[in-house]
């Protein structure tokens, strides 16, 4: 209970501001959340389906919608960009936040906390824009929709774990500002955002197998459509996921107490 009331009192309200800072002086305002990802299905939709003819693994040369190869595209990318904006922040949140650092009483891992919430919302409007439009047009949601939920909060242990980690040690290397964007670039093509897992060259395999950012992505495509997933694999992300949540937070706690001298 002390948790929860601690989060919503301060967490929250940073989380709040932060939504409000990235949206100030924007002529559409927060209405860009819902309209990133409608753009995104429609440009995927035109390059690969319209130009290139792509379809989806599994899924045979009749896809049913147009649309259908950009929606599972975009419910893997849609999840992998919410992390690459997360740890990419992660580097310069201590930062960022040097007088609460430094002057103020406050329980700082509740600042990943604060940065996690706000990309949830926006990863959650985002899912449902484009879920509308794809119903609108023809697609029927999996039965196991009901597991999207999930995935979401599966997103947000496994992104809490890294942001805790990367601005721990963001305080002590500040290369890692520049080195998190590049590394993250290469790990987009051992996700499995633009094929599903079992689809992926057996060259990538291995890592795709080793990359905690799969079993997230899996069980979206599942619960959206009911994609075949290995749930063996699934649980053994699951572990992975616990472990560099719990690895998370031993490093921000274990290098805590010099934030206030290197910001």
């Amino acid at each position: 209970m002390n948790w929860w009331r601690t989060t919503r009192d301060l967490a929250w309200p940073l989380a709040r501001k932060d939504l409000q800072a990235r949206f100030r002086g924007s002529v559409l305002g927060v209405a860009w959340i819902l309209i990133a990802p409608l753009l995104m299905v429609a440009v995927y939709a035109l390059v690969f389906t319209g130009v290139f003819k792509a379809r989806w693994p599994g899924l045979g040369d009749s896809t049913g919608l147009p649309l259908d190869y950009a929606v599972r595209l975009s419910v893997g990318l849609l999840m992998f960009s919410a992390w690459s904006e997360v740890f990419s922040r992660a580097t310069r949140l201590i930062q960022e936040h040097a007088s609460l650092v430094k002057r103020v009483i406050f329980p700082l891992p509740l600042l990943g906390t604060s940065v996690i919430l706000a990309a949830l919302g926006i990863l959650v409007l985002q899912w449902v824009s484009m879920a509308g439009v794809w119903v609108l047009l023809g697609g029927r949601p999996s039965v196991n929709v009901w597991a999207a939920p999930l995935a979401v909060a599966w997103w947000g242990l496994l992104a809490l774990g890294g942001v805790w980690a990367l601005s721990a040690c963001a305080c002590y290397l500040r290369d890692l500002q520049q080195m998190v964007p590049v590394a993250l670039g290469g790990l987009l093509f051992v996700s499995p955002v633009f094929y599903p897992l079992d689809a992926a060259p057996p060259a990538l395999q291995g890592l795709l197998v080793l990359n905690p950012m799969a079993g997230p992505i899996e069980l979206a495509r599942w619960a959206w459509f009911g994609q075949a997933v290995d749930w063996g694999f699934l649980a053994g992300s699951l572990l992975g996921t616990l472990l560099i949540l719990t690895l998370g937070r031993w490093v921000f706690v274990r290098l805590q107490p010099g934030f206030a001298d290197l910001v």
